[in-house]
């Protein structure tokens, strides 16, 4: 797969503890209070995860918890305590460690309390002897130029194979394709409607938007819907299920970016992080939840401000002054920057010119940068594995799965997000049974079912993360012309407010 000439190994992060070391027995509940999910905003992150083209965050964070979406302490004002407060969260687990069997952090949920769970008024919908009718609904198209485009074809990859293997238990999936609601909220309200009434669909895959419209449709019709947890409607809903979980609930933290920035050193201490962002308050949000996640197992974060002007970066020389003395007037071991692309390149020039000695941190994981040599030497992290690991069965397979059936498919992040829905969900189906319905799908899978990924993606559970994210990612560096693994994909734990 083109990575075995200057590949290095890949780490297998061992277990980091949490500087005190022990597991509480602490129990924390699912719901986040009375202001319910909070953090998530109204519409989750700007631009979301799309592809590298100019625009404020076209990326979701691969460490769990709120995306770019909504105010520091939660959409109702109120504030969030303190990491320091040990009266206020419980600290259990590692930092890092295999992708199954991740640290829940004691919490527990109460699957009653979960929206949607009303019968269906059609329980057979899209479902016969036969086949599954199943559409999707993702911005493929958006104002600001950073879209999804990928993610239709990387689900109808998925089904593809899934139908040339004899089907789901001897059903036929029958993939309509994925709605377009250009991110526009009306727009993302009138699809999904098309996708529960018009086209009846059993299920909609895949679903990565960043407006959460949809949700009230898919409740009232009683839609399971599989995606990308880009946007709070995929919390606190018994027929949403996100490959990373629910992403929008600020009573439950994730400590893996510490387990991430500490697997770029070959040494056992806490290192350093610089978080750099655009001066959009849904910047200052998301950079504010990172120093959280960051702080949570140990690692000191020095910079954390969005000085970036929403419309690029100009004058590199301020910040640069800044980043480079912020660590007691050193640099920090790595930098993290959260930008458009373009001043994101801009930003890592200008800090190579001035010499800076430590390591360069992003989302900005996608096969079209192995040719920018200003990149080179940079860390990206991602969600899942991002198809350049050939030791693990699944990622392989998925691979092979592009290569056949989309051969001219780039294998983006969008296109990735598309496959995973879509694999979550044949792999539901075949959990689920023959004896299909929407009614007994949905009860099935909230009934304690655990998708456990293979080590490609996180190892999902459910009821649980209808109410909390998975601490989970992976790390590549692009290198000398292609992207190399750099860590297995690695979970570390969740922190629960008490």
């Amino acid at each position: 797969m083109g990575t075995t000439a200057l590949r290095p190994a890949i780490r297998r992060p061992g277990v980091r503890g949490l500087g005190r070391g022990d597991l509480s027995t602490g129990r924390g509940r699912a719901r986040p209070g009375p202001a319910g999910i909070r953090g998530g905003g109204r519409g989750g992150p700007p631009g979301g995860p799309g592809r590298l083209e100019p625009g404020p965050f076209p990326f979701s964070f691969p460490f769990g918890g709120p995306g770019a979406g909504g105010a520091p302490g939660g959409g109702d004002g109120a504030p969030v305590a303190q990491l320091t407060d040990e009266s206020a969260w419980v600290k259990v687990g590692p930092t890092s460690g295999p992708s199954t069997g991740w640290s829940d952090g004691g919490l527990t949920v109460d699957a009653s309390t979960l929206k949607c769970t009303q019968p269906a008024a059609d329980p057979t919908r899209g479902v016969t002897d036969t086949e599954i009718t199943v559409e999707g609904l993702a911005y493929l198209t958006s104002p600001g130029g950073s879209t999804m485009q990928g993610a239709d074809v990387g689900a109808k990859v998925r089904f593809d194979a899934a139908n040339d293997a004899g089907g789901v238990n001897g059903r036929r999936i029958n993939f309509t394709g994925v709605l377009d609601d250009g991110q526009d909220s009306s727009r993302n309200i009138a699809q999904a409607k098309v996708i529960a009434t018009q086209t009846r669909a059993f299920a909609a895959v895949p679903v990565i938007t960043s407006q959460a419209g949809y949700a009230d449709t898919f409740c009232q019709e009683k839609v399971p819907f599989f995606g990308w947890g880009t946007n709070e409607g995929f919390c606190e809903t018994a027929v949403g299920f996100g490959i990373t979980g629910c992403q929008y609930n600020d009573g439950v933290l994730a400590n893996n970016l510490a387990g991430m920035v500490n697997s770029l050193f070959e040494d056992d201490r806490n290192h350093t992080l610089a978080l750099v962002g655009i001066d959009l308050d849904s910047s200052r949000a998301a950079l504010g939840n990172l120093k959280k996640y960051a702080e949570a197992g140990g690692v000191k974060v020095t910079y954390a401000e969005s000085p970036i002007p929403a419309s690029g970066l100009a004058d590199t020389t301020a910040l640069v002054q800044a980043v480079m003395s912020s660590n007691a007037g050193a640099p920090p071991d790595v930098v993290y920057f959260i930008t458009d692309f373009a001043s994101g390149q801009k930003l890592v020039q200008a800090l190579k010119a001035a010499g800076y000695p430590g390591k360069f941190l992003s989302p900005f994981y996608d096969p079209a940068l192995v040719g920018l040599k200003d990149f080179d030497g940079m860390y990206a992290t991602s969600s899942w594995l991002p198809g350049i690991d050939d030791t693990n069965v699944k990622a392989t397979k998925m691979v092979a799965d592009f290569k056949k059936y989309a051969p001219d498919q780039r294998i983006s992040i969008s296109a990735l997000a598309g496959y995973w829905s879509a694999d979550l969900f044949v792999d539901a189906l075949s959990a689920a049974g023959r004896d299909l319905t929407v009614d007994t799908f949905v009860d099935f899978l909230n009934k304690d079912w655990v998708h456990g990924g293979e080590g490609a993606v996180p190892e999902t559970r459910w009821p649980l993360n209808h109410f909390a994210t998975t601490p989970c990612s992976s790390i590549s560096q692009l290198k000398d012309g292609a992207w190399h693994p750099v860590t297995e994909l690695s979970c570390g734990s969740l922190l629960v407010r008490k």
